[in-house]
């Protein structure tokens, strides 16, 4: 599954972007610095591995490369700035949030906002605070518009599902694209019923230094990004900077293991986590404890399914077909921790479906288990 490390510009490539990292000029000898290039853009890691080549001072970085990083950079910078400024409007009206995955990585541990690379913001904030910071984004300038065709922007049903999306442009013309979230860790895959309680993640969290941006606590973080990866599947865009997220956060942050894995357990997310971990640790040499992945890993036989399956896919080429619909779906389904999981995804309860889709009487049921059915292996219709 891993044998593409043997290629010395993607060897190269992730030992420049993990978070600790030993390099010499020696290391560089014989190395076509576009091909690196072209690589690191492809998995855009291109700002991440220049911004770590300046810092580090080993050699000198190509011009085309050093211009597509201060464009990188400026983009990025504006997005910290501007997540920032919410965070601020927010809370000087009494509404706590906390920004997600890259965002908040960038704010808390990231010096150079061009070393996290990010599409756009994601937040979160309590369900009772939904509404109001909804009013609060569109006082200030911001469009209420989702990306996909599939969503249309009715207030009352993004609601009920949890999120909204919005855009606001940016000095170069371009949307920058901030997401609004009551759930955490909210995904198709993930049990309704075992989503970490918000008001549980704002009780643990804490404000980034001279910032009014909440982020999660480290074992709340880390498993919050090792679902954020699951959710892509490992294998898909962005491509390997996914994986930087555990990296960062294990790198930068002092992670109490018994929590973390109480966590997971309590989410049923034992596998799609293992893989989480195990991933970066060989990618990057991640500081993951082997008493950890040996607690997560899934048995052989279901273990060797999805390595299978992942192999196929392969972790180069992102933008590539990775999956058939088929093996997409025996994929996602192989991650679940039981098959009891795997049908509470599909059937949490009468009253989920009665507060999801606004069933009023149980004949309806059917056709709503099916339209889930349908959602959950990406079959979806236009609202």
């Amino acid at each position: 599954m891993f044998d593409f490390m043997n290629n010395k510009h993607v060897s190269l490539m992730l030992r420049l972007s993990a978070e600790v990292r030993s390099l010499s000029k020696e290391d560089f000898c014989d190395v076509d610095m576009e091909e690196l290039y072209k690589l690191c853009l492809e998995h855009e890691l291109h700002g991440v591995v220049a911004s770590h080549i300046l810092r580090d001072g080993i050699i000198e970085l190509p011009e085309y490369w050093h211009q597509a990083y201060e464009k990188e950079q400026a983009r990025l910078e504006f997005l910290k700035a501007k997540s920032a400024e919410i965070c601020s409007l927010m809370r000087a009206e009494g509404i706590p949030m906390i920004i997600l995955k890259n965002g908040g990585i960038m704010t808390d541990i990231v010096s150079d906002a061009a070393a996290c690379p990010m599409e756009d913001i994601d937040s979160l904030v309590r369900k009772s605070d939904f509404l109001q910071a909804h009013g609060i984004l569109i006082n200030n300038g911001f469009n209420f518009k989702f990306r996909s065709e599939f969503e249309k922007e009715l207030l009352d049903e993004a609601f009920a599902d949890g999120s909204t999306e919005y855009y606001i442009l940016m000095p170069d013309g371009d949307k920058m694209w901030f997401e609004l979230s009551w759930r955490a860790v909210a995904g198709r895959w993930i049990r309704p019923d075992k989503e970490p309680p918000t008001d549980a993640l704002f009780d643990r969290c804490y404000f980034s230094d001279g910032t009014d941006v909440g982020i999660l606590s480290p074992e709340d973080n880390l498993l919050q990004v090792c679902i954020h990866t699951a959710k892509h599947s490992y294998v898909r865009s962005p491509g390997l900077r996914l994986h930087l997220d555990v990296d960062r956060i294990v790198s930068n942050k002092q992670i109490d293991w018994d929590i973390f894995i109480e966590r997971v357990e309590q989410t049923h997310v034992k596998t799609s986590t293992y893989y989480s971990l195990m991933i970066p640790k060989v990618l990057f040499g991640t500081n993951i404890p082997d008493a950890v992945l040996n607690r997560l890993k899934p048995r052989k036989s279901k273990a060797k399914k999805i390595e299978k399956l992942l192999g196929r896919a392969g972790l180069l080429h992102p933008a590539g077909r990775k999956f058939s619909k088929f093996s997409f779906l025996r994929f996602q389904t192989s991650l679940y921790d039981s098959a009891k999981d795997m049908l509470r995804v599909l059937y949490p309860s009468y009253e989920w479906y009665k507060t999801r889709y606004g069933i009023k009487n149980a004949i309806a049921l059917p056709y709503y288990i099916i339209l889930r059915g349908l959602d959950l292996v990406g079959i979806r219709k236009k609202k």
